[in-house]
């Protein structure tokens, strides 16, 4: 449902409805280990841009001459050093470029490792994109056919990264003339960080959010208009918001409540997936996973 906004009480009514007049579940929601499992092969290349072993982008190439279609593929992990880096989603990364699109997987310094959080995450992942430019023409890339794909905590950065172009002057997170994918494929992403907020210590542990938004200042009273989608929405963007409708981390509701605060200035389409779990969207050989996809083919087919 593009850019539709109902009440939140209105759209968990229709979710149970959906729940209950389900017979049986095709599958339950994969689980860590079994995700855990899947083989992950290893990118056709590696890109430094920084002196971290997380500052580092890895490249999955398909056959062929091209130029190709990118998919800029953001990790998830709680903003975390404790749960997941850029290896997490290296199965993506082969799965989509055996369909004829190239993966830019970026790492970037999380919020609790030093030099991470603000604004040295933000920066890693804004330098991490720009450098596709240079780097377009020896690997054939089609930068014009480019969409930001993030997992959970990567999905907010996804839609961050979507609107850096609207940063306030006074920010240390905005850049000259960055190269700003305009299409966002958010994988139970978070794009509204401030409403989300109280959730994340219980979610990814203490801290995180402090370390992610920095300290308020007197010129940068509100920490969140430079670090939360909510905040920057892209207008003219083309967002898609893809929720497994058993996601206990990240429910569709957060995505419903992005999609109603930004409603005024972007048409966000909303895909609620039956069946599937947080991980299941990022689950290489899950349905979850071949829906995700086709939101991705069919945003850079547009």
């Amino acid at each position: 449902m593009r850019g539709e906004c109902i009440h939140v009480s209105a759209f968990f009514a229709v979710l149970a409805i959906a729940v209950m007049a389900s017979p049986s579940r095709a599958a339950e929601p994969i689980d860590i280990p079994a995700f855990m499992a899947i083989p992950r092969p290893a990118p056709m290349a590696e890109i430094r841009y920084g002196p971290e072993a997380t500052q580092a982008i890895d490249l999955f190439l398909p056959a062929g001459s091209g130029p190709f279609s990118v998919v800029v593929l953001i990790h998830g992990g709680c903003w975390s050093v404790k749960t997941a880096a850029r290896e997490q989603l290296r199965h993506l990364g082969a799965d989509l470029a055996q369909r004829g699109i190239a993966v830019w997987s970026i790492g970037y310094r999380r919020a609790d490792e030093v030099g991470g959080g603000y604004p040295g995450t933000y920066q890693d992942v804004g330098i991490a994109i720009d450098r596709l430019r240079d780097e377009a023409q020896r690997f054939r890339l089609d930068l014009s056919r480019t969409v930001l794909v993030g997992h959970s905590a990567g999905g907010h950065l996804a839609l961050w990264a979507a609107a850096r172009d609207r940063l306030p002057v006074t920010s240390a997170l905005r850049v000259a003339k960055p190269f700003v994918p305009r299409k966002v494929v958010a994988l139970c992403g978070v794009g509204d960080l401030k409403a989300f907020a109280p959730l994340v210590p219980t979610i990814c542990g203490p801290g995180i959010v402090e370390r992610l938004v920095g300290a308020p200042t007197a010129s940068r009273p509100d920490v969140y208009a430079d670090t939360s989608p909510a905040a920057l929405p892209a207008t003219g963007a083309s967002i898609v918001m893809v929720s497994g409708v058993l996601d206990r981390l990240v429910s569709p509701y957060v995505a419903h409540d992005y999609a109603r605060s930004v409603r005024r200035e972007i048409a966000v389409e909303l895909v609620n997936v039956q069946d599937a779990g947080h991980f299941d969207l990022v689950a290489t050989g899950r349905p979850a996973w071949n829906e995700a996809r086709r939101s991705i083919e069919a945003a850079l087919a547009r």
